[in-house]
């Protein structure tokens, strides 16, 4: 699904970010694992190609669903509208599906809403679309246990659709029963690769 040779990233002449090789495959929940500042955001927005960087990254789909880490500036709209104008090829049903498994009020406006529930509503825009890709920064923040175990299980029923999952975080043990692969990153380098569970 991804592969990347020779990545670096320089910010003000600082190189924060030099990966010779990686690779992600279909079917597999990869965890991005390191302290704040370790390169895990960098990476991810070097894949989604929102920076530049030095190197080759080469994604083999063009459909990719992302939560981000922060919340983007969204006007004084429903959940609803605000889901259905990132709709792609008529998957409006999963903006329900997902809804009553996060219990997500849809008619409540985003402007108004917790950051649980403005969690919920950003990681249903990254899955609502069935992307071959999937990637989470921080997916379980602000999610109370119940929705932390709603979200697992999602990702269990995507693993299980051949997605391509990529998920950064500080809470390894929740993900114990659902990941293939832990990438540990610091100081923007990988120091342990491919660590089966």
């Amino acid at each position: 699904m991804i592969e990347i040779y020779n990545l670096q990233k320089y910010y003000h002449k600082k190189l924060v970010l030099s990966i010779d090789y990686l690779h992600f495959e279909k079917g597999k929940v990869y965890l991005l694992v390191g302290f704040n500042g370790s390169g895990k955001s960098t990476l991810l927005k070097s894949i989604l190609k929102i920076i530049d960087y030095k190197g080759k990254i080469e994604v083999n789909t063009s459909k990719i669903g992302f939560l981000p880490e922060r919340f983007p500036e969204v006007s004084y709209i429903s959940a609803l509208s605000f889901l259905k104008g990132l709709i792609i090829d008529e998957n409006e049903e999963n903006i329900y599906k997902y809804a009553k498994l996060f219990n997500i009020n849809l008619n409540l406006s985003i402007s108004n809403m917790s950051k649980g529930n403005l969690q919920k509503v950003m990681i249903v825009q990254a899955i609502m679309n069935n992307a071959s890709l999937m990637i989470f920064d921080e997916p379980l923040n602000g999610l109370d246990p119940k929705m932390q175990d709603v979200f697992i299980n999602i990702i269990k029923e995507l693993k299980n659709e051949n997605r391509c999952i990529i998920i950064t975080t500080h809470y390894l043990k929740y993900y114990e029963n659902v990941l293939d692969e832990i990438i540990y990153l610091e100081n923007g380098k990988i120091y342990e690769n491919n660590k089966d569970i």
